[in-house]
């Protein structure tokens, strides 16, 4: 019967094995609906690549769980030539990127340079970068043309060529993409890649440079609602630091943010459809401490948890050729850094910590829509500072004190908590002293 039984259901099943279901068979027809999920973007996690620094042979041991790298063609290193524009990377840089994305199954977000190369040099390269195997999956509109350098034209400044400007009349970014949108959407269609506009993180301060980044901001979200086909088709990536500023900082650059300076509301701006790709983020570490250390990790976290499932989230860099630890790489000379590190522990624990679950998670109330702001039970201000416990008392001595007693726990942000026990000794001690805020959460979340 066992045998009979068996030799049934291979008879009914083997068409199915051979994709031979008729359309009566299909599941429709047994009155199920096929829905497709959407992909999410918690799966995903993209570092920023200077291509003209890429070594993959420093890239040891690799960290798993990063899935997109960004690159564009420029050569910095090289500097302007006589014509005052920029030269794309060496060839050898280049098959070596290549070939390392492939062997990594790696996607690229690629950005464009809309000055330096005219559309057509530009379009030629990526078609032979397409024909080398390189895994393209989205196209970034330009760098960073809202930052002041370029609405000045100076052309002393880094990646500066030509003047671009975005205020008043001005539509110098549109313009630009009234001429490559065409060109590109049509040899990469909308549906097939995705195609990203430069945008800037803004903050509450009121004052020129932010006024101006609102206004670059807004001039490129209705440059989108103006176009039928863009409308919900294109996505929009921004730039944001912070943490401690370094010595080497350059002024014509973003600005680097205290961690309460950080308001997350400019999310909300994004018009329908698309979504944020965040091309660059970093938290500059003052010092390679495990302290520090947590606090870029809990950066990175905060950022993905306001970002949620379907945008992208992106951080700088991958490597910086030094035998010098940088507060952002992740590699260097001498191989993974700890800052490497720091991200392969993050993205070896990212959905605990995202969700909260985990040291480093959920350390702050999800930000005001309006404001951006939420309460940290860190309480640190500044990079580098901590919260710890500096005084506990009254001192637990035993005998009746275990039927009921109560301590008062007090930390360096001047905030105190009682927790008390009933037939238990206590959980903490004067040996806890000097222990960061984390350590307590018990005690501050039962407030």
């Amino acid at each position: 019967m066992k045998n009979l039984l068996t030799i049934c259901l291979l008879i009914y099943f083997a068409p199915l094995a051979e994709g031979q279901i008729s359309h009566d068979n299909s599941a429709a027809s047994f009155g199920y609906e096929l829905i497709e999920s959407e992909p999410n973007a918690k799966d995903d996690f993209l570092v920023n690549t200077r291509l003209f620094e890429f070594d993959s042979s420093l890239l040891e041991p690799w960290i798993e769980g990063i899935t997109h790298l960004r690159a564009f063609g420029v050569d910095f290193q090289k500097g302007k030539g006589s014509d005052g524009l920029y030269q794309y990377v060496d060839n050898a840089r280049l098959t070596d990127f290549v070939s390392f994305c492939k062997a990594k199954n790696l996607k690229v977000v690629w950005t464009l340079n809309m000055s330096s190369f005219t559309l057509e040099q530009e379009m030629s390269y990526l078609r032979d970068l397409i024909s080398r195997g390189l895994n393209i999956v989205a196209f970034e509109y330009g760098g960073e043309f809202y930052l002041k350098k370029y609405a000045f034209g100076d052309l002393s400044a880094k990646g500066v060529v030509e003047t671009i400007r975005m205020d008043g009349e001005n539509r110098d970014y549109l313009n630009l993409l009234d001429m490559w949108l065409p060109e590109m959407t049509k040899e990469y269609p909308l549906d097939e890649y995705e195609h990203i506009l430069i945008t800037a993180s803004e903050s509450p301060a009121k004052n020129k440079k932010m006024n101006y980044r609102r206004e670059f901001n807004q001039k490129v979200f209705d440059y989108v609602a103006n176009n039928q086909e863009l409308e919900g088709n294109v996505s929009y990536s921004y730039h944001i630091y912070a943490g401690a500023r370094p010595e080497f900082y350059n002024n014509d650059e973003e600005d680097v943010l205290t961690p309460d300076q950080v308001d997350w509301s400019f999310l909300n701006k994004k018009p329908p459809g698309g979504r944020w790709v965040v091309t660059e983020s970093g938290y500059y570490v003052k010092d390679y401490s495990p302290e520090q250390l947590r606090q870029a990790k809990k950066f990175y976290v905060k950022q993905s948890q306001v970002l949620g499932d379907q945008n992208l989230l992106g951080v700088h860099t991958l490597l910086i050729q030094t035998n010098k630890l940088n507060p952002l790489a992740m590699y260097n000379l001498n191989g993974l850094t700890p800052v490497g590190e720091m991200i392969q522990d993050y993205l070896d624990n990212r959905n605990e910590l995202d969700s909260g679950e985990s040291e480093g998670g959920n350390t702050e109330s999800e930000p005001n829509p309006e404001t951006g702001s939420g309460e940290n039970t860190d309480d640190s201000n500044s990079p580098g500072e901590k919260t710890v416990l500096v005084s506990i008392s009254p001192k637990y001595n035993g005998g009746f004190a275990w039927i009921h007693f109560s301590h008062k726990l007090t930390f360096s942000n001047g905030k105190s908590y009682n927790r008390s026990y009933w037939f238990s000794s206590p959980d903490f001690s004067e040996d806890d002293l000097g222990k960061p805020i984390g350590y307590f959460k018990k005690v501050v979340k039962s407030k």
